[in-house]
């Protein structure tokens, strides 16, 4: 099995269990994180407490389960999905936050990660912003085609 793979797998396994510690030391000091709405990460110190922990705090029940995880090299590709209930404040990377809702969400993400010398070097998160708002109620849900 390629090694990045094996980061990644270990990564979403612990992210699963709660392990914020083990997690954490699968990743680079200077990982970089990105997502939909110009989101953007630097550090370890910070990706720990602006996607870890808010994500902890505003669903302390979220979890991710894999649909696919592709591995190229240093490059691994995960196609899942989130679920979690919105019972607490997110508050987003870029200081934005959203009050309780109470909504539960599922949602498809993916996400490319780059893995250098058994550590997780940076993430590129993608989901649908509306799709997320939408099952939030802080949005109007599209119309049924």
């Amino acid at each position: 099995m390629n090694d990045a793979k094996r980061v990644l797998e270990q990564a979403i396994d612990l992210w699963n269990t709660g392990d914020r510690e083990g997690w954490a030391a699968l990743y680079d000091a200077d990982v970089e994180w990105e997502a939909p709405g110009g989101a953007r990460i630097s550090g370890l110190d910070d990706l720990k407490v602006k996607y870890y922990d808010a994500l902890l705090k505003a669903a302390p029940d979220r979890s991710s389960t894999v649909d696919a995880l592709i591995a190229e090299g240093d490059v691994v590709a995960e196609e899942g999905r989130y679920t979690g209930t919105h019972t607490g404040t997110w508050r987003n990377p870029n200081g934005v936050e959203i009050p309780p809702t109470g909504k539960r969400l599922d949602f498809a993400f993916s996400a490319i990660f780059r893995v250098r010398d058994g550590k997780i070097t940076s993430i590129r998160l993608y989901y649908d912003q509306m799709e997320v708002l939408a099952q939030l109620g802080l949005v109007p849900a599209p119309a049924a085609a």
